[in-house]
């Protein structure tokens, strides 16, 4: 196996995400490794919420990717401030297709994700994303849970 220079950490602000992103820092720093955040505008949320609230979709959009970059470029400023290197990325699709696109394109390591996201309604144990993204990904998938405290 390959040395892991390069971590996929998707993010969507759920606590489950944040703490998946925490502990992709701990990890990078230990394997001098990179950071890429990735936030994906969910496509098929965002057309939902076009649909039930009458909103006009470029301006629902161009909401979601600003609320992404601010989310991206503060976790990227703490990731160097705690010595780590990151870049972020934000795109919009299907969550798990991008997720796994972004993997092989960045050619990551390994993918450090929260164990549910926003939507932790549709499943009980997992994230429907991550679940996805288990059954489909070659690369080591490390699941995060928040902590309970």
């Amino acid at each position: 196996m390959a040395p892991i220079t390069k971590i996929l950490v998707p993010v969507d602000g759920s606590e489950a995400a944040l703490a998946a992103y925490r502990l992709a820092l701990e990890a990078a720093r230990a394997l001098a490794a990179e950071v890429i955040l990735l936030y994906v505008v969910d496509v098929s949320a965002l057309d939902e919420i076009v649909r039930l609230s009458g909103r006009e979709r470029p301006h629902l959009m161009h909401e979601m990717q600003e609320s992404g970059m601010k989310l991206l470029v503060s976790l990227s400023q703490e990731a160097k401030q705690q010595g780590v290197a990151a870049r972020v990325d934000i795109q919009s699709g299907m969550p798990d297709e991008v997720i796994m696109d972004e993997a092989i394109r960045q050619q990551a390591g390994m993918i450090v994700m929260g164990k549910v996201g926003r939507k932790r309604h549709r499943r009980s144990l997992l994230g429907s994303v991550t679940e996805r993204i288990l059954e489909a990904s070659d690369l080591p998938v490390l699941v995060v849970s928040p902590r309970k405290e």
